[in-house]
């Protein structure tokens, strides 16, 4: 099984909104797709889709691939991940190294129910669908002759689309590829394994899988179930700015959360013992409330909603 691409890592770190590889368990088939998919070589557009709480946010980046190799470009900025290494280019120059990379151990509570041959942009594509019990939770087109991901749609709980993703154009026989690289020479921060601390090694059937340093003593671990994944960032201390500044708030039982909403990803943080936590990930969200549900609960109001009753009452 292929490692799953640290897409949410880049995400957080570099600011640049990065298309995640979709990663799965279940029958060996995907497991082959996806290993596939992951050495294709193309370009092309790529449109995301994604809705939650009301809010509905889009996107359109332009995607170059090349076996580990993935170059984004849209928002003002071009990204490169692959290989344990991210770098940007347009907003900054800054890169990460991962300095460990673990394999991921695939969930059995997903199952690969169906394929189905399709055509789509004109070719014969291969839909997988990918099942939680008996609700839909991925389906994928992978190109017949290239392996390529063209599209994916992505369920919640209660079968409602969470997350649309297409290839809208496709060149799977590129004269040129990374055209979009602006700085061969930018530099790049090593990020080291770390200690865990009090962050569990398992969420709500996601797996603990890397936990590394980042800057200022916080502390940034990765989950995964194998078909999705978070980051969980712990901070010491009420942090506040970035997406999050204008964040709107969600309650889940009683306990009341700020939220962000990108194409790709959902942002959460919330404030709990004397820390800052961020999560950023490609959950659905009936997956998100099950993993708050077991992670220290938001402690008196989080700094956003202690700030608004302090202005308003």
């Amino acid at each position: 099984m292929r490692p799953i691409r640290r897409a949410v890592t880049v995400v957080v770190m570099a600011g640049v909104v990065v298309m995640a590889t979709v990663a799965t368990a279940g029958a060996i088939e995907l497991e082959d797709y996806l290993a596939e998919s992951g050495e294709a070589t193309y370009a092309g557009q790529q449109a995301t889709w994604c809705s939650y709480g009301g809010n509905t946010e889009f996107s359109v980046v332009s995607v170059e691939h090349a076996g580990d190799l993935v170059m984004v470009e849209g928002a003002g900025a071009s990204h490169m991940v692959g290989a344990g290494r991210s770098s940007a280019w347009g907003g900054s120059g800054d890169g990460i190294v991962l300095s460990d990379w673990s394999s991921v151990t695939p969930s059995d509570r997903y199952v690969t129910v169906s394929v189905v041959a399709e055509t789509r942009l004109g070719r014969d594509v291969e839909v997988v669908t990918v099942n939680q019990g008996e609700a839909t939770r991925a389906r994928i087109w992978f190109d017949e002759e290239t392996g390529a991901a063209l599209g994916s749609e992505i369920y919640d709980g209660d079968g409602e689309l969470f997350r649309l993703s297409w290839l809208i154009d496709f060149d799977p026989n590129p004269r040129k590829i990374f055209t979009m690289m602006r700085d061969s020479n930018s530099s790049y921060d090593v990020v080291v394994p770390t200690d865990a601390g009090s962050l569990a090694e398992g969420v709500a059937g996601y797996l603990r899988v890397d936990t590394y340093s980042g800057p200022d003593d916080s502390v940034h671990a990765f989950y995964t179930d194998g078909l999705f994944s978070f980051s969980l960032f712990l901070m010491e201390g009420d942090v506040a700015g970035g997406p999050l500044a204008d964040a709107q708030i969600m309650r889940v039982d009683d306990a009341e959360y700020n939220w962000f909403l990108s194409p790709t990803d959902l942002w959460v943080q919330w404030s709990s013992g004397g820390f800052t936590y961020v999560l950023v990930g490609d959950l659905p969200p009936d997956h998100l409330e099950q993993v708050l549900r077991e992670i220290p609960r938001p402690s008196q109001g989080n700094i956003f909603s202690r700030l608004w009753r302090g202005l308003f009452g």
